[in-house]
């Protein structure tokens, strides 16, 4: 395998991104210092979408975020993913 050929399998991209970052010199941890966030904080992006998470690991390894992650981006290398907390519908009543 490349050291490019980023794996699909999450367990294994997982690992592939701490062992990416190691080569750069960072772990999930110094890379939450240096960014001023939870040392948990990166960690959320290796299992779920954190955009702010995702780009700062990806500039790490060298590797646009869309290209680690292709299934939370789409053609254009934008998130499939609304931005903000889905907006709640207010009950409406009638008078009648």
């Amino acid at each position: 395998m490349n050291d490019n050929d980023i794996p699909l399998d999450p367990p294994k991209r997982r690992a592939w991104i701490k062992y990416r970052l190691e080569i750069a010199g960072y772990t999930l941890s110094s890379l939450a210092r240096e960014l001023g966030v939870s040392r948990h904080a990166p960690k959320l992006a290796l299992d779920r979408p954190y955009p702010r998470m995702e780009r700062a690991i990806a500039e790490k390894i060298g590797i646009p975020a869309h290209e680690i992650w292709k299934e939370r981006y789409n053609e254009e290398g934008l998130p499939n993913r609304t931005i903000g907390r889905p907006r709640k519908v207010k009950a409406t009543t009638s008078t009648s």
